[in-house]
């Protein structure tokens, strides 16, 4: 993969590039010309008070009928009139909207077949459609509106362009965005062509974590005559896919939920509605172990001792479903979101797998009645599927490879070029909702439209173009991002890592209008910005430098005081929506962050005796308030409460306010000695324990612990606690031996956060518990005979400190001097990582070694460093290699120096992915002294593809 690559001329190539940048999809989404004034030959869909009538057939589609009655409510709720529907063979209108399917519309396959419509460009292709108009079609018809479909989605999919095309939102329902009224609207004669979708299947899945959400609000707002997520909830969601121009659906499938085959009508509402039914990575063969096994009266779901049983399972399933369109998940996972049951190895795993699909695939051949290569399938290779994969899972070929992401918005793997080779080709599972691995994401979404963007635009140019399945949780309160992502799934061209910042704007625009756009734009700017610093689920375990705490705490309350004071500008008719989708994420961020954030402080300044904790703490509390009462105007308020029970801010976290500083405290903190930070490099180590890569860790195992030993001088006496920074194991409870001044500080550890898939835990803060230590000399000793258990730091005092200041942060984009590779490109993106990400195009460039730096693209910064002993930290953003083979390197030169080479990849679950991505970003520090102050020049090379520069900060 490092090979050198034979020499092609640079402008040639940088040419080719800037090319191919721009033509790497075949759909272009088109929009229906709209005018409000009559104009020559323009179609009069509302004129003087008279709506065009829609007329379809009643030998097409279900689906076409249930549009066209949409279209019908689409057009009253902008004008107020409401325009009759019919059959085709009683056109009584002498404007008429006619919406069909080629072959089964009667009076359109006529205009086929008269050539009076050319439907040459979509015959045959999948989910296209054309929209025009014609004079005369028929006698007694002056001119005709005709949405014509390739097949039955196209046709659909052309209806709703037409109603977001006069102003309906695709939201308009789920997330209230009533539109502008109209009194005349007239369409501009055109023939709109749209061809097929960039990716084949653009899919949802609803993950019903049931912590409140989409289930709670069902049961007992919306369809209480079930008390379930059911068919009349179905018909919602499935409609609102149609609009957004999505066709898959896993549906909901936790235990709070009765399984999606429980009820009858659920897969004849899919069916009705035209989507395409999947299940998810852990239901395989469309079957819900979670709640459908009953191992009391089938036994265990344990494929080596139970394989009739359950394959009579799957028979049962696809002898229900044979009848729709599916797409069926293969291979074999355990009950819930865990391994299979049965396997002790790697090869047990892969020999079973590889048996479980060759299973399945003759149960659906065999149903089905067709060859099991034309029928859909997907192996999900999530978590634990992916190793399975990588030692020798042997899939078939027209079997689609579905990659995930990390679980936190990053490409884990992509396909190899022989990979990219299958018939059945590749897809994404990315999560805009999580609950896992280190920490959830269920209340708020901040993964901004960059980020997709770019891990989207990367996933797609390795050939995943099969399906993109987004995990979105409850549905809300991901309205903006799911809208980014499937416009992008749909027409790959429409948005690119270099304008995907202009999303934003365009939205903001249709929902709201023009004068607002502005403003809203940069309020959601900043929303994603400052979340790409530590996400609202994740601030309370985020270690912030005095001037970061301070500055996001200003930032945020900035931000919902415009927020405020953009409020009084919307129009009424517009507020439910601005609070959903504008102003409950800010202030739910807002507030998440200065109650975590002043909790902490308060007890930092309690540590050392300053009165002020007592005002933080009673701010903390405020803040805390804050969150309930604005979650309960979202639900039980806002649109007189439509969402009741949808919103819950604390879905995964606790909703307990946290420790924060009291009189007593502030007492024991002036009365203390004054707080110590161990200086770790100053550990007397013996041959078991080392200081290496900034911890104290075992190195070598023997029966014999000699304990690591430090002194130091303490101010006074008085007891204090004892706090240690680690990583620690999450299967086993680690031991460890600390003393100080002969006392044993005994205190068992146990992880915060999710472990799930995990050996060991991010790093945190523990409290070990009470020293007394002595006026002038003091003594700890410490042995670690636990391979899992780091020690990054060692503090004694009533509370941690806040991380330093640093001296100096650069951001990306400031680099002085940059140049292209003779392969790549520099390229600046706007919205990736704190405001703009530095990286290399295309991402299909090839990897290579520091033997080929000069053929590498650099950017180069110009830094002031202080004398003595400086490190620099080059951030990038926590991004993972494109697949097996390569790297996700860059090499830095100080001043042109030799470069150094750092690899970055950071594997799934392992303690530094957890902590990446729990911060943002991945770390590497390169040391430099000076004897006085003196400039340097820093300069990176990329050596892969994928990896983005965040920041530069100096210590």
């Amino acid at each position: 993969m490092n090979r050198k690559q034979s020499q092609i001329p640079r402008s040639l190539v940088l040419f080719l590039f800037s090319f191919l940048s721009i033509t790497i999809g075949s759909a272009q989404t088109v929009k229906v010309a709209v005018d409000n004034t009559e104009g020559k030959q323009h179609f009069p869909l509302i004129s003087k008070g008279v709506c065009a009538s829609i007329y379809y057939d009643d030998a097409d589609h279900k689906v076409v009928e249930l549009v066209a009655g949409h279209l019908a409510d689409d057009i009253e709720l902008v004008s107020s009139y409401r325009p009759e529907t019919s059959l085709v063979n009683n056109i009584q209108s002498k404007y008429p909207v006619i919406i069909g399917t080629l072959g089964h519309n009667q009076f359109i396959d006529s205009l086929v077949a008269s050539g009076k419509i050319d439907v040459s460009a979509i015959k045959g292709q999948w989910e296209s459609f054309i929209i025009t108009t014609v004079k005369k079609p028929a006698p007694g018809i002056k001119q005709a509106l005709v949405i014509t479909g390739s097949d039955r989605r196209g046709t659909a999919y052309g209806s709703f362009t037409l109603s977001e095309s006069i102003g309906v939102s695709p939201w308009y329902w789920w997330a209230d965005i009533i539109p502008e009224k109209q009194e005349e609207i007239y369409i501009k004669p055109k023939t709109y062509l749209q061809s097929s979708p960039s990716v084949k299947y653009r899919g949802i899945f609803i993950n019903d974590e049931g912590f409140g959400g989409l289930n709670v609000w069902a049961c007992k707002t919306y369809e209480t005559e079930i008390g379930d997520i059911g068919p009349k909830t179905y018909a919602r969601v499935f409609e609102l896919m149609l609009r957004l121009k999505a066709n898959l659906i896993w549906p909901a499938m936790h235990a709070c939920t009765k399984p999606f085959y429980c009820y009858k009508e659920n897969p004849v509402v899919a069916d009705n509605y035209a989507i395409v039914v999947g299940t998810s990575h852990l239901e395989q063969m469309h079957c819900n172990t979670m709640t459908e096994w009953d191992e009391d009266q089938t036994g265990p779901w344990n494929y080596f001792v139970n394989r009739e049983r359950i394959q009579s399972f799957w028979q049962d399933r696809v002898d229900l479903t044979k009848g729709y369109e599916n797409f069926y998940t293969l291979g074999m996972r355990g009950t819930e979101d865990i391994e299979m049951q049965g396997a002790e190895s790697v090869d047990d795993m892969v020999r079973i797998t590889d048996q479980s699909i060759s299973d399945q695939r003759e149960i659906l051949k065999n149903t089905i009645g067709q060859k099991a290569e034309e029928i859909p399938q997907v192996l999900c290779t999530y978590k634990e599927v992916l190793v399975t994969y990588q030692n020798g899972l042997d899939v078939p070929d027209d079997v689609t490879l579905l990659w995930a992401d990390d679980n936190h918005g990053y490409t884990r793997q992509l396909c190899t070029p022989e990979e990219q080779k299958r018939s059945g080709g590749s897809g994404v599972y990315y999560h805009l909702s999580l609950l896992g691995t280190p920490e959830d994401y269920l209340w708020l979404n901040t993964i901004s439209p960059s980020l997709v963007a770019y891990e989207m635009t990367k996933a797609y140019e390795y050939g995943a173009d099969r399906i993109w399945m987004f995990n979105i949780g409850d549905i809300k309160p991901h309205e903006k991002e799911l809208t980014f992502a499937l416009q992008m799934a749909y027409d790959i061209n429409r948005w690119m890592p270099s304008n995907a910042h202009l999303f934003l704007a365009e939205w903001a625009e249709d929902t709201f209008g023009k004068e607002l756009a502005d403003d809203i734009t940069a309020i959601l700017e900043n929303y994603y910005r400052l979340a790409e610093s530590g996400k609202p689920e994740h601030c309370y375990r985020l270690d912030y430098s005095p001037l970061e705490l301070d500055g996001r705490i200003e930032a945020y309350r900035s931000l919902s005081g415009q927020v405020a004071e953009m409020k009084s500008r919307v129009p009424e008719t517009l507020l439910p929506a601005y609070y959903q989708l504008v102003e409950y994420p800010v202030l739910g961020c807002r507030w998440i962050n200065e109650r975590n954030l002043m909790a902490r402080r308060s007890l930092q300044k309690a540590a050392i005796g300053d009165m002020s904790a007592l005002d933080d703490a009673q701010l903390a509390h405020h803040c805390h308030t804050q969150l309930d009462s604005i979650t309960h105007y979202y639900n039980a308020i806002n649109n007189d409460g439509k969402w009741n029970h949808i919103m819950c801010w604390h879905p995964w976290m606790s909703d307990e306010m946290p420790d924060v500083a009291s009189k007593e405290l502030v007492q024991l903190g002036k009365k203390a000695p004054k707080g110590h930070t161990v200086v770790l490099e100053d550990v007397i180590c013996g041959p078991q324990l080392a200081f290496n890569d900034g911890v104290l860790k075992q190195v070598s195992m023997s029966e014999q612990h000699q304990a690591g030993e430090y002194t130091w001088q303490a101010d006074k006496e008085g007891e204090v606690p004892v706090w240690i920074f680690a990583t620690i194991p999450t299967s086993y409870v680690p031991s460890y031996k600390l003393t100080i001044n002969g006392g044993e500080i005994k205190s068992e550890l146990k992880h915060i956060g999710n472990i799930w898939h995990t050996q060991a835990a991010a790093p945190v803060w523990y409290k070990l518990g009470h020293a007394h230590l002595n006026k002038g000399s003091n003594t700890m000793q410490l042995s670690l005979p636990d391979s899992l258990l780091n020690i990054g730091e060692i503090h004694l005092g009533w509370y941690p400190p806040s991380r330093q200041n640093y001296k100096k942060q650069m951001m990306a984009e400031d680099y002085v001097k940059s140049k292209h590779g003779q392969l790549s490109t520099i390229n600046v993106v706007s919205g990736l990582g704190l405001g703009k990400g530095v990286c290399i195009m295309p991402f299909t460039s090839p990897s290579l070694n520091v033997s080929h730096v000069g053929e590498a693209a650099w950017v180069e910064y110009d830094i002031e460093l202080s004398g003595g002993q400086s490190e620099i930290e080059i951030r990038t953003l926590p991004t993972q290699r494109i697949h097996d083979g390569r790297t996700l390197s860059y090499a830095v030169s100080i001043n042109g120096e030799e470069p150094v080479v750092f690899d970055v990849q950071a594997d799934e679950f392992t303690p530094e992915w957890q902590d990446n991505v729990i911060r943002g970003f991945t770390s590497r520090k390169i040391s430099y002294s000076a004897k006085d102050s003196v400039p340097v020049k820093l300069r990176i090379y990329f050596l892969d593809p994928g990896l983005v520069i965040r920041d530069i900060v100096v210590n």
